[in-house]
């Protein structure tokens, strides 16, 4: 392991880089902190390009896993560098490394005979997003489409939620969703969008279907034009005083259901 010398090394630029969405966007690449989410990107596939370990972690036995694991050599850098580099986590991670984005194709999402994707219209909160597409991750989802109006997938909070199925999921940023609603017409998926507004089931549905899942913004819900291209409109029962799910457990609940459906269906 080799230490960094100075602010102006490239590594150090480009972790800067990608403190911001756009920076991450531009350069193909985001972070991941902690020894656990970096050992999982090395044990799944990502593609890390580079790692940095505080003094006292390129020491520890976990440093030492992390470096003899990576493709690339391992750099070493002061707490104090970490902490100028990496702006915003708390506490100060020990360990962080570059890894590309998997960028995949709207047409790769609905690759397989019979896909089960979802689709997030407009969600603003990284916390949920994170969830979201950890638990889309266990269910076996194909894909995953991200409105333009929807958080980052890339960013701190929800590659730390995600538990690092950011690194498996073939998830497309999606921008306007008319494109894919176009798509999954002509490939036969039905469009299943979750409103209040609605007498219709989550359960009515018929999952063993190809099928697009799509939840909306955590106050207003799904778009317009989600609700106007939309095969089925369901809603999932509520019975107390809260009238709304977030998007990650609204999203777990249908997942669960088409998951139960295709498994009794083998």
């Amino acid at each position: 392991m080799r230490p960094i010398t100075g602010q102006k090394e490239p590594i150090i630029r480009l972790v800067r880089k990608l403190q911001s969405p756009s920076g991450r966007r531009r350069q193909g690449c985001f972070i991941v902190e902690g020894h656990d989410l970096i050992m999982r990107a090395l044990e799944w596939g990502a593609d890390v390009e580079g790692l940095l370990l505080t003094e006292g972690m390129a020491t520890s036995e976990q440093g030492l896993a992390l470096a003899a694991a990576c493709p690339v050599p391992a750099r070493t850098l002061t707490r104090g560098l970490m902490g100028k580099i990496v702006t915003g986590s708390k506490p100060l991670p020990q360990a962080i490394a570059v890894v590309r984005r998997k960028v995949t194709a709207l047409e790769g999402v609905f690759a397989s005979d019979s896909p089960l994707v979802v689709a997030v219209d407009g969600g603003t909160l990284a916390d949920n997003l994170g969830m979201l597409l950890r638990t889309a991750e266990a269910c076996g989802v194909d894909g995953v489409l991200l409105s333009e109006d929807t958080v980052e997938a890339y960013g701190r909070r929800v590659v730390r939620g995600s538990r690092g199925a950011v690194f498996t999921l073939d998830i497309h940023e999606a921008g306007d969703l008319s494109v894919a609603y176009d798509l999954a017409a002509a490939r036969g998926v039905q469009i299943i969008a979750t409103s209040a507004n609605t007498d219709a089931s989550y359960t009515d549905v018929d999952y063993t279907l190809p099928s697009l899942i799509v939840v909306g913004n955590e106050h207003t819900g799904v778009s317009p034009l989600t609700l106007e291209r939309a095969t089925h409109t369901v809603r999932i029962p509520m019975l107390g005083s809260i009238n709304s799910l977030n998007i990650s457990v609204a999203a777990s609940v249908m997942y669960y259901e088409a998951v139960r459906q295709r498994m009794a269906a083998r």
